[in-house]
C-alpha cells in the first residue's frame, strides 16, 4: 500500500512537471518612455545603438503598428496588465483612479498555475505579483541600478515548485532625468533630429542623453537574453519586448501622436514562432489575452484580443483600428489609427494645447529646456514657429497618412481627395466612443495630484509593512548608512 501511494505521488509529480514544461514561460521586458523610432530595427533614420534589441527583433515577430491607448505610464501599464482600455477601467491619465479592482495577468496566469513576478517600476497596483529584486522602482533616480540575480532566484524558485513562470522586467530606462549611460557615444553632430522638432543645441543634447539611456536599456535586454541562454530556458520561454510610450519631448509622451503612442513590440518563441515583420494593428491590451491563449486558458473578458494566430502566421490581420486617447492637462483628443491613416478629433478647441510639465517656463525638468529654446528660436525663425504651432494649435480634424508620413507632418483633413477617408474614420470613431461609453471629460490636474499623493502614501505604508527583498548593492548601501550613524 505504501509503495502504491509513493508510485501514485511520483506519477502526479511527473505529470505536473510535464504539464508545466508543455506550457511556456513568459518574460516581458518593459521599457520606460521610449518611442518606436529609438531602435535600429525600426529603421527610423535616427542615430541609435540597440544591437541586442535589434538581434531580438531578428529572432521574433516585430510589430510595426503596435499602439498604446494613452501615452502615459499609468494608463498604459494598466492597459497592459489588465487588458482594459481607459473607457472600461476609468484610468485615463496618470493618477486616475480605476472604477474598481480589476483582474490582471497575475490573476489570469496564476489561475493557470504560473508564478507571476515583477521587478522594477510599478506605476500600477502590483500587490498580486511576486516581488522580484534587481531593478529600481523609481524612474526619477539619478543613477538607477540593476542586476539579474533576483530574476534568476525567482526562476529557480518556480522551477523547484514545478511551476511555469511569468516575470515582468520593468526597466526605468529611458525615463528622465536621462542621467544614465554615456552620451559621448552619441556625438551631437551625429544626432538626427526628428523632422517635427526644432533643431537646437538643447534638443540635440536631450536626444543624445535619451539615446544613452536607451543604450543602457539595450544592455538589460542583452542580459535577459543571456540569462535565459545560461539557464537553458530560451526555447521554453516566450520573450516579449515592449518600449512603453514615447519620449518626454513634444508630440511624444503625453500626446496622441505616433511619437508618443506607437511602440516597438517584439515576441520571440524559438521553434514555435517564426521570425517575421507584422504590420497587423495591435495594442497593449492584447498582450494579456495573448499570454492566456498561449498558456492554454480561456480568453478573459477584456478589451484585448489574442495575437497568437498572428504570431503563428495563420493570419496577417488583427484589428481594424487602434483606439487612442489624450486628455491630460485639460486638453481632450480622440483618435483612431489603422495601417495607413490616423484621424485625430479635437472637439474642444477653446485654448491652445498646453502641458505644464513640458511647457512651464519655470519647470526644472531638463526636457522643458528644449521647449524654452524652441520658443526663443521661433522669434526669428518661421520654420521653428510653424513647428511650435503644430504642437499647440489644432484644427477640429487631423488626418495623417502614417504609412507614408510617419512623423505626421502633413494634415490631409482639408484635402478634398481624402474627404471620404476622413468621414469614414470619423463615423467609426464616434461609433467606437458610443460602444465603449467613452465621453469627453476634462481631467482636473490638481485633483489627480491629490488622489495620486494619497495612493502613494498608502502604497508606501504597505511597502514599509512588507519590505521587498534588497539587492546586494542596496544591502551594502544600507550597511554603510548604519555604520555612519553609529560613528
Amino acid at each position: 500500500m505504501i509503495l502504491r501511494k509513493i508510485w501514485i505521488l511520483s506519477a502526479v509529480i511527473l505529470c505536473a512537471a510535464a504539464y508545466a514544461k508543455e506550457r511556456p514561460n513568459f518574460v516581458i521586458v518593459l521599457a520606460d518612455d521610449v518611442s518606436w523610432s529609438s531602435f535600429g530595427c525600426n529603421e527610423s533614420g535616427l542615430y541609435t545603438r540597440t544591437p541586442n534589441i535589434d538581434k531580438l527583433a531578428s529572432q521574433g515577430v516585430r510589430f510595426t503598428n503596435f499602439m498604446g491607448a494613452v501615452a502615459q505610464c499609468g494608463p498604459l501599464r494598466h492597459e497592459l496588465y489588465t487588458g482594459l482600455l481607459p473607457p472600461s477601467s476609468g484610468v485615463y491619465s496618470n493618477g486616475s483612479k480605476p472604477k474598481e479592482s480589476y483582474k490582471n495577468i497575475a490573476h489570469y496566469l496564476g489561475d493557470l498555475g504560473y508564478n507571476v513576478g515583477l521587478t522594477g517600476k510599478t506605476h500600477f497596483n502590483v500587490a498580486d505579483f511576486h516581488k522580484v529584486s534587481g531593478f529600481e522602482t523609481n524612474g526619477n533616480h539619478n543613477a538607477p541600478t540593476w542586476e539579474m540575480g533576483g530574476i534568476k532566484q525567482f526562476i529557480e524558485s518556480s522551477q523547484s515548485e514545478q511551476k511555469p513562470f511569468c516575470v515582468v522586467v520593468a526597466s526605468v530606462n529611458a525615463h528622465h532625468p536621462w542621467t544614465v549611460g554615456d552620451p559621448s557615444n552619441f556625438p551631437l553632430d551625429k544626432i538626427v533630429v526628428p523632422p517635427h522638432m526644432v533643431d537646437t543645441p538643447v534638443t540635440r543634447e536631450a536626444l543624445a542623453r535619451h539615446a544613452a539611456e536607451v543604450e543602457e536599456l539595450d544592455n538589460q535586454v542583452g542580459a535577459t537574453m543571456e540569462l535565459l541562454d545560461d539557464m537553458e530556458l530560451a526555447d521554453d520561454t516566450v520573450l516579449i519586448f515592449l518600449s512603453e510610450q514615447g519620449t518626454a519631448l513634444p508630440n511624444g509622451k503625453w500626446s496622441i501622436y505616433d511619437y508618443g503612442t506607437r511602440a516597438l513590440c517584439v515576441v520571440r518563441w524559438p521553434g514555435k514562432v517564426e521570425p517575421a515583420v507584422s504590420d497587423a494593428v495591435a495594442m497593449y491590451c492584447d498582450i494579456s489575452s495573448t499570454l492566456v491563449d498561449i498558456a492554454g486558458g480561456e480568453a478573459p473578458a477584456t478589451d484585448g484580443k489574442s495575437l497568437f494566430s498572428v504570431l503563428k502566421g495563420e493570419t496577417s490581420h488583427h484589428r481594424d483600428y487602434a483606439y487612442l486617447i489624450h486628455q491630460a492637462g485639460g486638453y481632450t483628443q480622440r483618435a483612431i489609427r489603422n495601417k495607413d491613416f490616423k484621424l485625430v478629433w479635437n472637439p474642444e478647441r477653446k485654448a491652445d494645447y498646453y502641458l505644464d510639465v513640458l511647457m512651464e517656463p519655470k519647470s526644472g525638468k531638463f526636457f522643458a529646456r528644449a521647449w524654452r529654446e524652441w520658443l526663443g528660436k521661433a522669434k526669428t525663425d518661421p520654420d521653428a514657429q510653424a513647428k511650435i504651432d503644430r504642437v499647440v494649435k489644432h484644427p477640429e480634424f487631423e488626418l495623417y497618412n502614417v504609412k507614408g508620413d510617419p512623423w505626421e507632418l502633413e494634415n490631409l483633413a482639408d484635402n478634398p481627395e481624402y474627404r471620404p477617408q476622413l468621414e469614414k474614420m470619423h463615423a467609426q470613431l464616434k461609433a467606437d466612443m458610443e460602444r465603449m461609453n467613452d465621453v469627453f471629460s476634462t481631467v482636473d490636474p490638481k485633483k489627480l495630484k491629490r488622489e495620486k499623493k494619497a495612493r502613494v502614501e498608502q502604497t508606501t505604508k504597505t511597502e514599509q509593512s512588507e519590505p521587498a527583498e534588497l539587492t546586494e548593492k542596496q544591502k551594502k548601501r544600507e550597511a554603510r548608512k548604519l555604520a555612519r550613524q553609529k560613528s
